[in-house]
């Protein structure tokens, strides 16, 4: 070939286009290996994320596919600034754990990480790759939250409502044997149904009645020497009585007093079109984690 320009000069037995130079009249087909790549990939890709077996025959399918496990992800940050980042940790088999990250309102991956846990370490890795968004919505796990108060200290966190009732369930079984269990508990049920700031207003006073109630009931110990076939009284000398229940509690004051219980009420966190942020991350978890699961068994 001389390299003037080609001409098309019918095709060889195969159907594939055969050029001719305009210049020297020397022959040439094109195979386009390229085109059938992106085939094998478009059709690993419908197998690996649809429901469907192998299409047959399957060892002719695997042999067409096989460079196609070699592709590694990749996802690089695109640098825009999101008003509204929801971040979290699904773990899958073999003790791997992947970070994800996505827009709060278009719900497009926007970073992801793989890891072993949910470490503080791993969350600040993955942040510091993504500028500072408004509001973080996220499950409250410590990592999560110390890792975006050192990479984003400007963002607020709403802790997702969904994640704190079932904290709540997890605290007081969902028939709480005690009445202040009980009461504890429609607290923790109205949550979800809080759409404006005097309701949260009137939820936090009641909170703080139910604590001036229960009071003395919450700071009940229990001394190992009274109790020494309980397994506690091995390895400390008095527990309180009403752990669940205590517990239960002061996650629910502790996330008021840090405005993370309803921050989504906030007026000047809403969007450019008045939008709220959205109070759970139900687009995360049902929209890519449950996806990615679903995956794995089909």
């Amino acid at each position: 070939m001389c390299g003037s320009p080609m001409k098309k000069n019918g095709h060889d037995r195969f159907g594939s286009q055969r050029w001719m130079c305009t210049a020297c009249d020397a022959t040439r087909g094109v195979r386009h290996y390229r085109c059938r790549g992106r085939g094998g990939l478009d059709a690993f890709l419908a197998w690996l994320l649809g429901p469907a077996s192998q299409p047959g025959p399957s060892r002719t399918f695997r042999r067409r596919i096989s460079d196609c496990w070699r592709i590694r992800p990749r996802l690089e940050p695109d640098g825009v600034v999101r008003h509204v980042l929801m971040a979290d940790g699904t773990y899958l088999r073999h003790g791997r754990c992947l970070l994800i990250a996505i827009d709060g309102e278009s719900g497009a991956v926007v970073a992801f990480r793989w890891c072993r846990y949910e470490t503080t370490a791993d969350y600040l890795a993955l942040f510091e790759r993504i500028p500072a968004p408004d509001v973080l919505v996220c499950d409250g796990m410590r990592g999560i939250e110390t890792a975006a108060r050192s990479a984003w200290p400007s963002t607020r966190i709403q802790r997702c409502l969904v994640h704190v009732h079932r904290d709540c369930v997890n605290d007081l079984t969902r028939r709480p044997r005690l009445q202040a269990g009980r009461e504890l508990k429609r607290l923790a049920d109205a949550l979800m149904r809080i759409g404006e700031p005097d309701q949260a207003a009137r939820w936090m006073v009641q909170l703080h009645d139910w604590e001036r109630r229960w009071h003395a009931m919450l700071h009940e110990r229990t001394f190992a020497r009274e109790h020494p076939d309980d397994p506690r009284a091995a390895r400390q000398s008095w527990w309180w009585t009403h752990q669940p229940l205590r517990r239960c509690y002061r996650r629910l004051e502790r996330l008021w007093r840090n405005g993370a219980l309803f921050a989504f009420l906030d007026p000047d966190l809403r969007d450019a079109d008045g939008r709220r942020p959205p109070r759970t991350s139900n687009r995360l978890e049902g929209g890519v984690n449950a996806k990615l699961k679903l995956m794995l068994p089909n």
